[in-house]
Order: C-alpha cells, then sequence, then structure tokens
C-alpha cells in the first residue's frame, strides 16, 4: 500500500540511487547560476575594459536580465513539449559552448551576443532544477528540496572576504585568477558545474513530455518577447532619461499594446505558452503575489543598505560590504532544516510563508529609522533575520504553488513563479530609485537628503513585505487548510 501511495504522489517515480544522482544534478546546476551570475557582475569591467568598452557596462546588465526574464517563462512550457531532460541538456549544452566562447572571444559584438545567447540559455533552465525536484520527490519532501537548491544559490555567492565589500569566495578566487593575468580561466570555472549538472541529469532522468505532436506557439513567443522588452527597457531606462521621455512613454504604450495582443493569441492557441487558465486559479494567483511581495526588499538590502552605511552612518566600505555576511551563513544552513520542518505538515507551509513576509518587511521597517547616529548592528541584526526571510520563501511558496496546480501545469507554474521574483526585482528596482531620486534630487551628496532617501527606500520595502504577510494571513492561511483537508481526504480514500 505505501508503494501504491507513492507512486500516486511522485509523478516520476526514480530508484533512489537515480533519484539522489539526479537531485545532486540539479544542485549542480543552481550552483553553477549562482557562480555565473557572479562572474557576470564582477568581471564585466575586466572583460569590457580588455576590449576597450567599458561605456557598454549597463547594456550588458540589461541584455542579462531581458534574456532571463524573457526565456524563463518560455522554458517552462518548452518542458512540456520537449521533455524535462532535454530542456536542462539543450539549453545547459548551448550554455556551456557560449560560457567557453566566452572566455576566448575579445570583439565587443560577438561578446554581446554570446551574452545574451547565455542568459536566454539560462532562463530556458533555471526554472527545471525546481520543477524535476518537485516532480522526483514525494510531496512532503519537496520543501526539503527547495531547501537544497536554496542552499546550493547561497554557497555558490558565500561570502569570504570583506576588503573591498562582501565578496563571495568564488569571486575572490576569479579575482586572484584575474590579477595573474587568467581571466579566461575565471570565466570558464561555472562551467565546471553545469557540465556535472547536465550529464548527471541526462543519465538518470527519463525525458518525460507531453505525448502526441508538439506545437510551439510562435505568436505567443513573439508578442511576449515584445512586452517584456517594451516593458522592462522602459523600467530600467526611465529613472535615468527621465519617465515623460517620448521612448520610456512609447515604450510602456508598445508594451501595452502587445500585452493585449498576448493576451488575445494565448487565448485561441492550441498550446499557449502562456495558459491564461493558470491566473484564473486564485490560490495560485495568490502565491504568485506573495513571492512577489516576499522577493521584492532585496534590492534595498543589495543597493540602499551600503549607501546607508556609509555616506549616511560614515561606515567604511568594509564594514560596509560585511553587512550580509551572517545572512549568507544562515541561507546556507537554514533552508534545508526549514524545509525539512515545512514537509511535515501542511500547515507549516503558510507558517511559513508568515516567516518569509515578515521577516523581510519587519526588518526593513528597522532599517527606515537610519540616521548618522543609528548603530551599525542595528543593520547587521535586520539583515540576519532576512536571511531566515529568504530560508523560509525558499522553502514554502514554490512547493505551495506546485501543490495547487494540474500536474500538466506544473512545468509552466514553476517557471512563473521563477518569474515573478525576478519581476519583483526589476520593478523594485524602478520603485526605489525613485524614491530615492525624490529626496535626494536637490543634492545628491546631502547626507541629510541622502538618509530621507534610504529611510523612503527602506519604508516602501517594509510595506509591500507587510502587505505580502497580510495577504498570506487573511488568504493563503485558508487556502492552505482547505488544501490540508483535501490531501486528507484523498489519503482517505487510498488507504
Amino acid at each position: 500500500m505505501s508503494n501504491e501511495r507513492t507512486q500516486q504522489t511522485v509523478a516520476i517515480p526514480l530508484p533512489k540511487a537515480k533519484k539522489n544522482l539526479v537531485q545532486i544534478g540539479c544542485i549542480c546546476m543552481m550552483l553553477s547560476v549562482a557562480m555565473y551570475g557572479l562572474v557576470f557582475s564582477t568581471l564585466t569591467s575586466p572583460i569590457l575594459e580588455s576590449v576597450n568598452a567599458m561605456g557598454y557596462v549597463g547594456l550588458f546588465s540589461i541584455f542579462a536580465a531581458l534574456g532571463v526574464s524573457i526565456m524563463t517563462p518560455i522554458g517552462g512550457k518548452l518542458g512540456d513539449l520537449i521533455g524535462r531532460r532535454n530542456i536542462v541538456v539543450i539549453p545547459g549544452i548551448i550554455c556551456i559552448i557560449c560560457g567557453v566562447a566566452f572566455a576566448f572571444v575579445r570583439s565587443l559584438v560577438p561578446l554581446m551576443a554570446l551574452r545574451l545567447l547565455i542568459s536566454l540559455a539560462q532562463g530556458a533552465f533555471t526554472a527545471a532544477p525546481y520543477i524535476i525536484m518537485g516532480l522526483i520527490n514525494e510531496r512532503k519532501d519537496v520543501p526539503k528540496a527547495m531547501g537544497m537548491l536554496a542552499a546550493a544559490i547561497a554557497v555558490g555567492g558565500f561570502g569570504g572576504s570583506i576588503i573591498a565589500g562582501e565578496m563571495p569566495l568564488y569571486v575572490i578566487i576569479a579575482g586572484i585568477l584575474t590579477d595573474m593575468n587568467m581571466l579566461t580561466v575565471a570565466i570558464l570555472m561555472p562551467a565546471l558545474p553545469l557540465i556535472l549538472g547536465i550529464v548527471l541529469i541526462g543519465l538518470n532522468m527519463p525525458n518525460q513530455k507531453r505525448e502526441g505532436k508538439v506545437t510551439i506557439d510562435i505568436p505567443g513567443i513573439i508578442a511576449l518577447v515584445v512586452t517584456l522588452c517594451a516593458i522592462l527597457l522602459s523600467l530600467n531606462f526611465g529613472s535615468s532619461i527621465g519617465w515623460t521621455n517620448p521612448a520610456i512613454i512609447g515604450g510602456f504604450i508598445l508594451g501595452i499594446v502587445a500585452l493585449v495582443a498576448l493576451i488575445k493569441i494565448e487565448e485561441k492557441a492550441e498550446e499557449p505558452i502562456i495558459p491564461l487558465a493558470l491566473f484564473k486559479n486564485k490560490n495560485y494567483t495568490m502565491l504568485l503575489v506573495v513571492g512577489f511581495a516576499s522577493y521584492f526588499y532585496q534590492n534595498a538590502m543589495n543597493v540602499y543598505a551600503p549607501i546607508g552605511a556609509m555616506q549616511v552612518m560614515g561606515k567604511s566600505a568594509s564594514i560596509a560590504g560585511s553587512l550580509q555576511m551572517p545572512r549568507t551563513l544562515l541561507t546556507i544552513i537554514v533552508p534545508i532544516i526549514a524545509g525539512t520542518w515545512v514537509g511535515k505538515k501542511t500547515s507549516n507551509m503558510w507558517k511559513a510563508m508568515v516567516g518569509a513576509t515578515a521577516l523581510a518587511g519587519i526588518p526593513m521597517l528597522a532599517m527606515g529609522f537610519t540616521s548618522p547616529t543609528t548603530p551599525i548592528m542595528i543593520y547587521f541584526v535586520a539583515l540576519t533575520f532576512t536571511g531566515i526571510a529568504e530560508s523560509f520563501r525558499s522553502v514554502s511558496i514554490t512547493p505551495a504553488a506546485q501543490s495547487m496546480l494540474e500536474p500538466k501545469d506544473i512545468g509552466v507554474g514553476t517557471s512563473f513563479v521563477n518569474f515573478f521574483n525576478s519581476l519583483s526585482g526589476t520593478v523594485a528596482a524602478t520603485v526605489f530609485a525613485v524614491a530615492y531620486n525624490m529626496n535626494t534630487a536637490a543634492d545628491p551628496t546631502n547626507v541629510e537628503l541622502i538618509q530621507k532617501g534610504v529611510n523612503a527606500v527602506y519604508w516602501v520595502a517594509a510595506i509591500v513585505g507587510l502587505v505580502g504577510l497580510a495577504i498570506v494571513i487573511l488568504f493563503v492561511r485558508p487556502q492552505m487548510s482547505d488544501k490540508k483537508q483535501q490531501v486528507e481526504k484523498t489519503e482517505e480514500k487510498c488507504a
């Protein structure tokens, strides 16, 4: 009977040895994603300096954001069509080839093209480990599996030096290699865990896919690309060239028109790239909103906490850079423990979401009273609590969303959770820039105005986090209670 139950609760049952190898492969994939993110954020300057193209740093960042944003929702659907194994192996190989080529090319245009291809490939497979973990594990084990992925990402960004700010261990190694004129080796390093992940998943994971003829929604993909490019580029450039600039206004108008066209296309598509029925699922939609809210504060933490520490409190760059070190340590250790706890009871899932939102909003609120006399320890403690918030977020929202979906929608549904996370970061960066600039426009170097600017950012982040908390308590908690009752009824029938 227990075997029957396992078959019913695991979408893709695997022998224990193969399952463990696939899980290790997924962990390697996420480790590689974290390392690639670090190599491009840290080594972009020396890479572009080597081709006399320092003026293109911003464009490199935009290419990275666009590629991932475009391909994350598309990748989820493509996985349904071409298979879970193939959506890892094919884009993974493309990423490796482009990454290797990037390490040796020393010409601007090819570098730009390769950077875009790498981000597109990563967007296609980034959600795959989360989807696979949800398919090969029993429901009760999924949160722990998600915790392992979160820990892998944290390990990839582990902080080890505070010489020039918080420098992850891999960045230290990459920096040493760069100083030794071994920039090529530093760029190649993230391919190693990616190769291992592709091999482990490719050899041990069955290529589950839709039966019958594969139909790719080309018009939907085009409309989605236009929508995201128009809106995201407008959000990125709006704060720098002005929100009333005709190009920005035109971009938003184009994005809205393309979005309307996308909805019309998807309503009629045989195999829509975005199944609109997903958004008619109130339970799932609420979880997307909670995920958006619990991720929103991170730009405030990454960008404005160092500004507050250095420009308002007068602390050194090394102290400002070490603010996230205790948080990083927690995000390595806590996710697996939290995931194990969440998996024990369905009710623990919404409780974890309470932690994810409350421990994001309240620390931001505490930081919202920054002044020159504020003890730096408040920042350390507040950001350490956000490490617990991130741990709870990583093991609750994706498993909960998967439990609210039909098996046929898990791929694209999981991808949209990741997409909303990245969208939250983009929107947050724009909103925070507006809040900060409104307060510092008169004199960007005035400490009192900078103080008002960073505090405005923290207050906005706190409000969004606490709104997420309210949604969890008022909407998600009742949903999870209903889901628990349904599961119990199903188990009684199986028994």
